[in-house]
């Protein structure tokens, strides 16, 4: 999702993940804590929405955690669309367009980048993970949200359409996606828009985007998609770091790990992305902000073998007040 500030109209690029995107610091003084472990997220709106320490939220262009349990099937079928299989969409995208806007209070309409739209999206959209049941149901997994069901149309011409709409309700308002795919020969074409309502709580503009783009479609196996991390805790040590450590997800290579300072960030930041399951923050940001009413939340994913990142997280929150 795409985040704005209504003070500054402008996004912060995150690099994976989700792009995703700039880094930002934090950390503080000694003393032990209890992190948070894995617990049901939603995902952080587009512009000027913060997240509370306690609600583990997420935006389109970060992740974040989901309690809904992931069900990858255990065989992929390249070019066909039933029984059991699992897909991606690969990048780059190919935009065709890319255009959005934010809206004031008093109704003033701020054009936004395309070409920042296009980062935000992308990051987006290449960690969306599709599973094909024996059913021939397709669940879309996206981080931060429970999975929703799409809607399978076999067309005339044996394209397939993939179509879904889901609504995010949370503290920072409320975002609407709705995703129009067609699947023909191992490559979709899609439409995707994507509106955002502030809640009063939040200070920040309304703003819609909507993107035309093709992609090709990458198969993968069950074996591929790892396992959420787990168990997980923090310390605080004696030079202002946040020491985080976690339990192994299955078929993990990899974790990426994402940070939200609520009183600075609009959005989860992508971190670092290491091989160990600790990870120590001893950035200037951290020492700040550890004792700040909110404290400051951590994000990890696991990141299978060939890249692919479930889209199921765990949270640690850090707080000391």
């Amino acid at each position: 999702m795409l985040a704005r500030n209504a003070n500054r109209n402008h996004y912060v690029i995150r690099l994976l993940v989700l792009s995703l995107l700039a880094i930002l610091l934090f950390s503080l003084l000694v003393s032990c804590g209890a992190g948070e472990g894995a617990r049901k997220g939603t995902p952080l709106p587009v512009k000027g929405a913060t997240t509370s320490t306690q609600a583990g939220q997420v935006s389109a262009t970060q992740p974040v955690p989901t309690s809904a349990p992931l069900s990858p099937t255990s065989t992929a079928q390249p070019s066909i669309l039933h029984g059991p299989t699992n897909f991606l969409l690969t990048t780059p995208l190919a935009f065709s367009s890319a255009s959005g806007a934010t809206m004031d209070n008093n109704g003033a309409i701020t054009p936004l980048d395309a070409n920042t739209i296009k980062t935000q999206i992308t990051a987006e959209l290449k960690r969306l993970l599709f599973v094909v049941d024996s059913r021939d149901d397709v669940k879309v997994y996206s981080p931060g949200t429970s999975p929703v069901t799409a809607q399978v149309t076999q067309q005339a011409d044996s394209s397939i359409a993939l179509d879904y709409q889901q609504t995010v309700d949370s503290e920072a308002g409320s975002v609407t996606i709705t995703f129009d795919g067609v699947l023909l020969k191992d490559r979709m074409t899609v439409t995707y828009d994507q509106q955002y309502s502030p809640s009063i709580l939040i200070n920040a503009n309304a703003s819609e985007v909507t993107v035309a783009l093709t992609a090709a479609v990458r198969w993968v196996s069950a074996d591929q998609i790892p396992a959420a991390p787990g168990n997980g805790r923090y310390q605080l040590i004696s030079n202002g770091g946040v020491a985080l450590a976690w339990s192994a997800g299955q078929n993990a290579a990899a974790y990426n790990i994402y940070r939200l300072i609520s009183d600075r960030d609009q959005q989860f930041q992508l971190l670092a992305t290491v091989k160990a399951t600790t990870y120590t923050d001893n950035s200037a940001a951290a020492a700040q902000y550890v004792n700040s009413p909110k404290g400051i939340t951590y994000a990890i994913f696991s990141v299978g073998p060939t890249g692919v990142e479930n889209p199921g997280g765990m949270v640690i929150v850090v707080a000391t007040q």
